[in-house]
C-alpha cells in the first residue's frame, strides 16, 4: 500500500474531509450519509480533494469498496456509530471514530472485543491532545517542575445554539464535551481514572428535550490524586473564542495552566515569578499520523487504547449523573 485510500460517512461531527488536502499519502475515495446536496456542496469547495471521490448511498457499499482503507465515522446519529464501527473492523477497515466511539457502556465493551478480534486499527476522534498548548503543558509535566501532581483541573465550555441536540443519541449528550477534558487530563497527566462521580443538569435548556446544560465530574486518579471536570454549553458568543477551555494542574512543587480558551498561560514553581512556557508544535499531526500509523506502523500521539480509556470515563461519568 503506498497511499491510504478513506471513506467518510457522515457529517454528524469534525469529519475530516477539510483536512485531506493537507495529507500526503491519502486521497478521498468515497462519501457515505450525505445527500447530493451536501455532497455537491462540499466538492466545490473541496474540488481537488472530491476529483475522484464517489458519493455512495449506504456504508455498506463503502465496507465492500476494496479501494477504502480508512473509515472515518461521523454518523448520524452516534448511537448507531458503534454498531457501524464493527462492521467497519469486521471489513478489515481501520476506523477514525467521532466522540463518543459508543454511548453505553455495554456498547463500548463490545466495541472493544471487536476492535481486539480485527488486524484493523481504531481510533477515537479526540483530538485536543494534538493542540500545542496541550502538548506544551505535557513537556512542563513530564520535566517534573510541578512536582508530584496532587490536583487538576479542566473546563469544557461551548456556547448554546438552537441546533444543539435534544436527543443524546444524536451526539451522545453533554459528555461528549466531557470526552475532551478527559482526554487533556489523561494526556497532560499520564494518570488514569478511578472513582468517579458526577452530576448533569438541564436547568437552562430554553427547549423541551433532553439537552444536558452541563455537568460537574469529579475523579480519584490512579495515583490517588483528584481531578474536577467543568462542561457547559454556557460560554457566551461575546467572550471572543468557540472554546473556553482550561486545564490547570496543582504539583507539590508549583502550578502550570491554560485557560480562557488557551489564550492565557502561567507556570508558578515556588517562590517565583509566574513565567509562560512554550507550545510543542511539531509532528505528529493530526491526521496525518493516523496516514502513518497505517502506512508505517508508527505509533500515533493518541493511543487506540487511550481513546477506549477517555470514552469509558466519560461515560462512567454520564452513568453517575442517572444514578
Amino acid at each position: 500500500m503506498k497511499e491510504v485510500g478513506i471513506a467518510c460517512h457522515g457529517l454528524s461531527g469534525h469529519q475530516i474531509h477539510g483536512a485531506i488536502e493537507h495529507l500526503h499519502r491519502a486521497r478521498l475515495v468515497a462519501f457515505s450519509g450525505v445527500d447530493v446536496e451536501a455532497f455537491n456542496a462540499m466538492r466545490a469547495q473541496f474540488p481537488v480533494v472530491f476529483a475522484g471521490t464517489q458519493r455512495v448511498e449506504s456504508i455498506d457499499e463503502v465496507l465492500d469498496n476494496p479501494e477504502v482503507d480508512l473509515v472515518s465515522l461521523c454518523s448520524d446519529r452516534r448511537h448507531d456509530q458503534s454498531e457501524q464501527t464493527e462492521w467497519a473492523l469486521d471489513a478489515g477497515k481501520h476506523v477514525l471514530a467521532e466522540k463518543p466511539m459508543a454511548t453505553d457502556l455495554q456498547a463500548l465493551q463490545q466495541l472493544r472485543e471487536a476492535w481486539q478480534a480485527s488486524d484493523a486499527h481504531l481510533w477515537s476522534m479526540t483530538s485536543m491532545v494534538y493542540e500545542p498548548a496541550i502538548r506544551g503543558l505535557k513537556q512542563v509535566v513530564d520535566s517534573g517542575a510541578l512536582g508530584e501532581i496532587v490536583q487538576v483541573y479542566a473546563m469544557k465550555s461551548y456556547p448554546y445554539y438552537d441546533g444543539r441536540p435534544q436527543d443524546r443519541g444524536v451526539d451522545g449528550g453533554i459528555m461528549q464535551t466531557g470526552i475532551h477534558a478527559f482526554s487533556m487530563i489523561g494526556f497532560v497527566t499520564g494518570l488514569g481514572f478511578g472513582e468517579i462521580v458526577a452530576q448533569d443538569t438541564s436547568v437552562g435548556n430554553p427547549k423541551d428535550g433532553d439537552l444536558q446544560m452541563a455537568a460537574n465530574v469529579s475523579c480519584r486518579l490512579s495515583t490517588g490524586a483528584l481531578a474536577s471536570i467543568v462542561c457547559n454549553y454556557c460560554n457566551p458568543p461575546g467572550i471572543g473564542f468557540w472554546g473556553n477551555d482550561q486545564i490547570r494542574i496543582h504539583g507539590t512543587r508549583g502550578l502550570a495552566e491554560l485557560v480562557d480558551g488557551f489564550t492565557r498561560r502561567a507556570l508558578c514553581v515556588g517562590e517565583g515569578d509566574p513565567v509562560s512556557f512554550d507550545d510543542d508544535d511539531g509532528p505528529p499531526r493530526y491526521p496525518q499520523d493516523i496516514v502513518n500509523a497505517i502506512l508505517d506502523g508508527t505509533p500515533t500521539l493518541l493511543g487506540e487504547e487511550a481513546g477506549f480509556e477517555y470514552t469509558e470515563a466519560a461515560l462512567r461519568a454520564q452513568a453517575a449523573c442517572a444514578s
